[in-house]
């Protein structure tokens, strides 16, 4: 049996780990005007290999842009064939989304397909969604909301990881909030080498209605200049899930 996790959790821990853009106009950057990095990842499942996934990253002069995708691979392909795609834009200046979609392909579960559109300055999101045969179009607040990929970078270009970091996400249907708290510095070994890191703690709740918690992680980034995502495990309903950086092109 395929690990059941919520929709905003795969996102985040699977394809929304991208390179450092620093909010501050002092501070550095893994960027240049016009640059891009491509980043790989390795999936395992409980010790099993189950599929990869690559990030392309491009940055602008007025926005950057996030394409990611991931498929399973053998042994689960067998079971649970599954593709996806994650494209976002959102401004390098003030972390404020744009645009952002999600496409799930599968033999076995529902196609699903969302379009976010933002409008920054009426604090309103249009949403439009399609799962199987249903479709849907309403608009949403969005006042203090970010999507996945742009809630990512907004901490991860925070100066100071060393402290207790939140931030609220919506995904075109659930609003949850990411609470990243700092569990000290650790050398890391990956397949693109050793490495020193900061390991972040990272917990997903939900936001109203109960405020369960839907899924906990660790990350590990490089303690450098490029602050790399190295390796992630998560424990979501069903056994251990690792994402380990295996290729990047910086």
């Amino acid at each position: 049996m395929a690990p059941r996790v919520n929709k905003i959790w795969i996102i985040l821990v699977i394809l929304a780990l991208t390179c450092v853009v620093s909010l501050s106009p002092e501070s550095s950057s893994c960027f240049g005007a016009e640059e891009s990095e491509l980043l790989r990842y390795e999936v395992t499942w409980n010790g099993n290999r189950a599929g990869h996934g690559d990030i392309t990253t491009r940055k602008g002069s007025d926005k950057i842009s996030v394409v990611a995708q991931a498929v399973s691979d053998e042994p689960l392909k067998k079971l649970l064939e599954i593709w996806s795609r994650v494209q976002a834009t959102f401004s390098p200046k003030t972390f404020q989304p744009k645009t952002y979609q999600f496409v799930l392909k599968s033999n076995l579960l529902r196609q699903e397909m969302v379009d976010l559109l933002f409008d920054n300055e009426n604090n309103v999101v249009q949403v439009r969604k399609q799962s199987g045969e249903e479709r849907e179009s309403k608009s949403e607040n969005a006042k203090g909301l970010y999507d996945p990929v742009t809630a990512v970078f907004l901490l991860r270009s925070q100066r100071d990881l060393h402290k207790p970091l939140f931030v609220d996400i919506f995904d075109g249907k659930d609003k949850a909030r990411l609470y990243v708290y700092p569990a000290g510095d650790e050398n890391v070994r990956t397949k693109v080498g050793s490495h020193k890191a900061l390991c972040l703690h990272l917990k997903l709740v939900k936001l109203g209605g109960d405020k369960r918690e839907l899924a906990t992680g660790k990350l590990w980034i490089s303690d450098d200049p490029h602050r790399l995502p190295l390796l992630l495990t998560s424990s979501p309903i069903l056994g251990t899930i690792r994402f380990e950086l295996v290729q990047a092109q910086l």
